[in-house]
């Protein structure tokens, strides 16, 4: 008996990434006794609310924790009966997806995300009502989670104090998962309401004082001198412009060559 409920448990949960609710159990024949015994014996382990992963699952605690507490938001559903499209979902989101992510040391004891339409929080959970567009989510070990540049402006929306949005942004330009001049694009406009500066120099030096441009990707490099030092990128494209005839490669290369010879305390 024991083992054929774990076997029809372990075969929905190897489509759920190792995890399996007590609704969707129910929905297999499984009981909840039937579940607790299996939990008692190790061969489940609740990791949320109702929610367990299989013994043996390979998922770890990095993608296991966001992904059982998606699924306890709807918690009678299986995955493939879920919305196809991510942004039609819930979608993890602002601290929650910046630890997920990897980037800045935002903490926070609830599991943050975003849904289109109201729906019940499980304990530990917040939820804020927001449309995403598809290319505001990407899906990370089955976790649907905001891109690392929507996450930075939904942390500045949201209020998240200015130098935790820093340290979140530095790793993101860093570990070359933003583009530096799109986000910079898409924070100025937020500029004024959310109190910081939108021009390049202090922008950069409000956000990144201490980013290192020539750590950086070329494209960042190049979005780091346009905002840093716009007249020496300037004045190196004119030069260069005789000589390429094409001038966009002349920004290119001139943003390229400042970002790589100009020291940041210049």
């Amino acid at each position: 008996m024991w083992e054929d409920s774990f076997y029809h448990l372990a075969s929905a949960a190897a489509r759920q990434h190792g995890m399996i609710t007590s609704g969707q159990a129910r929905a297999l024949g499984v009981d909840d006794p039937a579940v607790r015994h299996l939990s008692d014996a190790h061969l489940l382990v609740e990791l949320d609310w109702d929610v367990y992963q299989v013994a043996g699952s390979t998922t770890g605690p990095r993608y296991a924790y966001p992904y059982a507490a998606w699924l306890a938001l709807s918690p009678e559903l299986f995955a493939w009966q879920r919305p196809a499209s991510p942004p039609d979902d819930a979608v993890l989101s602002h601290e929650s997806a910046c630890q997920l992510h990897g980037l800045g040391s935002l903490a926070d004891t609830a599991m943050v995300f975003t849904a289109p339409r109201e729906s019940r929080a499980p304990r530990a959970v917040r939820v804020h009502l927001a449309s995403l567009r598809p290319e505001d989510v990407t899906v990370r070990e089955g976790v649907p989670v905001t891109t690392p540049h929507r996450t930075i402006l939904d942390l500045v929306r949201d209020w998240t104090d200015h130098r935790d949005v820093g340290r979140a942004m530095f790793d993101a330009v860093l570990l070359d998962v933003v583009d530096l001049a799109d986000l910079h694009a898409d924070l100025v406009p937020l500029a004024a309401q959310y109190e910081f500066p939108a021009e390049g120099a202090k922008f950069l030096g409000y956000f990144l004082p201490d980013l290192p441009p020539g750590s950086l990707s070329v494209p960042n490099q190049r979005a780091y001198a346009r905002l840093h030092w716009p007249d020496r990128v300037a004045a190196v494209r004119n030069d260069l412009l005789p000589v390429t005839g094409d001038a966009q490669l002349s920004w290119d290369v001139a943003a390229e060559i400042v970002a790589r010879l100009s020291p940041v305390s210049q």
